[in-house]
């Protein structure tokens, strides 16, 4: 009689069981298949009960380990707080919180990556960077800060060139050789400086560096490099000479103060010109670092300070606005003041930093003010100026002391979908953005070098999802894919990969050495260099559009790497929070499911990655909303104490499914504890859809073949349904080895 040794696969729940190869499931609930064998899944131990104590959700998840051998779990947590657990080499047990220099967002769950022996955690709200044992644990900001404090400079003997110059200074990291953005102006008297006045010999010095330094400890800048914009005239007038080719001067760096302007035009322009490329890299929902560069996406623009006039009568108020985003212009402040000589009219603004002072009479109305204002070079550099809403400007404006701007901020407040930002290679906190300086009374606009780090993507749809592995960077709308490709100075562009295949939300994508694994609006692809291979094609296409549509972004993938599965926590059909896990298994290609009994009524799985340490088994973490982390334990078989059921239900004789066929028996090659804790149930089909009773039998053996005759019901059929199933009481893993069918053509009889 022929027998069928049957392999045990995974799901699909796509394609009809008559037209699946033989072994394939339409149930795989909490078992693993495995080299053909089937077992039952481990359990979920609980890995932390509450990880700041206050019940806060965890939003994201990362592995950090750093060069001296100690590794890290750091949570993001919906308090806006950062929050780390030291897991290697020993585990200290519980999390504390990391101190930042600002509040992260609390919805965002943001990305992370290493670089330079640090961690940076990249959010809306902008850039942490933390190492445990520097800054006393402190994190610094990412990247390097425009400095808040200018050079005060004086003259000083030694220089022979002739000319007005400014000052600039960017701070420096001697170790990552990262670089700042200039300074806007230096302070002191002279702006600028005349250096060789009437034929004296003169240069520049520099007394406050440290100060420099002091003034932006959320940086962590260890230098200060001096920059001085090159003259494009000879001049010993008041007329001021702006080339703003800024050229690092020879003695550049660290304590030294004295800065001697003693090299010709020639010289000077063969020397290093300041590329204005760094700086504070832009906070951002989602990105990825390749390796090579960084790419930010759900780009955030910053608030940008106000201030509307509140005045006694009607059509006199006015709105100020700063003209650069961001908590700066919360500085700014707005005076209305009276003085002799001044008519309607002949109204006047004025600046010092950034206070504006606006000279009025009596009679002056909020147009005048206005007039005022634009004529400014000063003021305009700093605000613009409109009515306020159902005002016309005709009203007379009373005096009004000096008045703060507000409502500037760091984070960003409205999503720029079409666009993502780029750093320079090898430098990944280092994104080239225009910016705009004030220096005396010119305002000028400062291109960085090589390029400017953005792209603007013309395309329908919103950026939602950035991913890098397996050689590709990969940026992603709801339904469609491109790929960024960089040229050899790291200017990035896109190519279309594909208008039907998007990502489902920011954490629906993840990086592998194979290539980037993305679920979508009911696909599940791999994307590498290879190509676009729709894995869910006649495979899981049925689950996946059971995924409630109003939570499909709320999807989170994780690789773990040590079993070659990609993990996704996905909501249910009928539910509305994350607690089902699918799992690809892409060494076997196979898909099961998991459904952790450890979770409350509506507590969703956040967030999950592979905890990886040196002498010990890789595991997978996941997080919760509820302040939870749970643990792949794979000695235990409950969920932090709490059984679960497992089912796989599959299909065989598929090979001669155009006989009658019929089970004559059944052997089944048991493993550790299955005797009295497995049911094997089969069913008899036939191609015409008839119910036919089910035969279900209780497995009495362990590590031997068991024998199943003479409870089958012998009817002729086309295709057997054959059920592994334990319940939830069983707390021990079962595995069955094999299965060999015994099935015999009963139309040659």
């Amino acid at each position: 009689m022929p027998e069928l040794k049957a392999n045990f696969r995974g799901l699909n729940t796509t394609v009809y069981p008559d037209r699946l190869p033989s072994g394939q499931a339409d149930v795989a609930l909490n078992v693993q298949v495995k080299a053909g064998d089937l077992q039952k899944r481990p359990g979920f131990a609980e890995f932390e009960a509450d990880v700041t104590g206050a019940a806060d959700g965890v939003l994201n998840l990362f592995l950090v380990p750093f060069a001296d051998g100690d590794t890290y779990i750091v949570a993001k947590m919906d308090n806006r707080e950062l929050w780390q657990r030291k897991v290697g080499p020993t585990d200290a047990g519980s999390f504390t919180q990391i101190t930042t220099s600002f509040s992260h967002d609390s919805s965002d769950r943001g990305w992370g990556f290493m670089w330079a022996d640090n961690f940076h955690y990249i959010d809306r709200a902008g850039v942490s960077r933390w190492n445990p044992d520097v800054n006393s644990g402190t994190a610094y900001r990412g990247g390097q800060g425009r400095p808040g404090t200018g050079p005060l400079i004086a003259s000083a003997a030694g220089g022979e060139k002739e000319g007005r110059y400014h000052v600039h200074a960017a701070l420096r990291n001697s170790v990552t050789r990262e670089e700042g953005v200039i300074t806007a102006a230096q302070t002191g008297s002279g702006m600028p400086l005349e250096c060789r006045v009437a034929n004296d010999t003169g240069g520049i010095a520099i007394s406050n560096w440290t100060a420099i330094k002091a003034a932006d400890t959320e940086f962590d800048a260890d230098e200060v490099v001096f920059y001085c914009t090159l003259g494009n005239s000879e001049m010993h007038n008041n007329a001021e000479s702006f080339s703003y080719r800024a050229y690092v001067d020879v003695i550049a760096k660290k304590t030294q103060t004295s800065v001697g302007l003693n090299k010709a035009d020639h010289v000077l322009d063969a020397t290093q010109i300041c590329k204005n490329s760094g700086g504070i890299p832009p906070g951002a929902q989602f990105g990825a670092y390749n390796g090579v560069q960084a790419f930010y996406g759900g780009l955030y623009n910053r608030a940008n300070a106000s201030l509307t006039t509140s005045q006694a009568g009607d059509d006199d108020d006015l709105v100020y606005t700063a003209i650069q985003p961001g908590t700066a212009g919360n500085a700014i402040t707005v005076q209305y003041s009276t003085s002799e000589g001044v008519s309607a009219d002949s109204e006047s603004s004025t600046v010092t930093g950034v206070a504006i002072v606006v000279q009025i009479h009596a009679t002056s109305t909020a147009d005048q003010v206005k007039t005022a204002i634009n004529a400014s070079s000063d003021t305009t550099a700093l605000v613009t100026v409109a009515d306020k809403a159902e005002n016309d400007g005709t009203g007379v404006v009373g005096t009004m002391g000096a008045t703060n701007l507000t409502g500037g901020t760091a984070a960003g407040n409205a999503l720029v979908g079409s666009r993502i930002d780029f750093s320079i290679p090898n430098y990944p906190c280092m994104v080239p953005s225009i910016t705009n300086y004030t220096i005396g009374g010119d305002a000028k606009t400062f291109f960085p070098k090589p390029w400017i780090g953005s792209i603007p993507f013309g395309i329908p749809g919103t950026i939602n999802c950035i991913a890098a592995g397996g050689g590709v960077t990969l940026v992603f709308t709801p339904i469609s894919t491109y790929k960024l490709n960089s040229g050899s100075d790291g200017r990035a562009w896109p190519l279309l990969v594909s208008e039907t295949v998007g990502c489902a939300g920011p954490g629906a994508a993840i990086g592998t050495p194979q290539g980037i694994y993305v679920l979508g609006h009911g696909k599940f692809s791999r994307i590498g260099r290879d190509g676009l291979l729709e894995i869910s094609f006649n495979r899981i296409e049925t689950t996946l559009a059971e995924i409630p549509v109003a939570q499909q972004s709320d999807a989170n993938l994780a690789h773990f790497a040590h079993e070659n599965e990609i993990w996704m926590a996905v909501t249910q059909s009928g539910e509305t929070v994350a607690q089902r896990l699918l799992i690809y298994d892409y060494r076997e290609n196979e898909f099961v499911i998991y459904e952790p009994t450890c979770l409350g009524a509506s507590e969703a799985i956040t967030c999950m990655v592979e905890l990886k340490l040196p002498n010990a088994a890789p595991t997978m973490l996941f997080g919760t909303d509820a302040g939870k982390i749970f643990k792949l334990d794979t000695s235990v078989f409950q969920d932090d104490g709490t059984g679960y059921a497992c089912q796989w239900r599959g299909y065989f004789g598929q090979e001669r499914i155009q006989f009658d066929q019929r089970l004559e028996a059944a052997k089944i090659h048991t493993g550790a504890n299955c005797e009295g804790n497995v049911t094997i149930s089969l069913r008899p089909m036939r191609t015409g859809g008839e119910t036919i009773t089910q035969t279900t039998h209780t497995l009495g053996k362990n590590n031997l073949v068991e024998k199943i005759s003479a409870e089958l019901d012998v009817i002729d059929a086309n295709l057997f349904q054959i059920e592994f199933s334990s319940l939830s009481s069983v707390s021990s893993q079962w595995k069955i080895r094999d299965l060999v069918l015994s099935i015999d053509r009963t139309d040659k009889k």
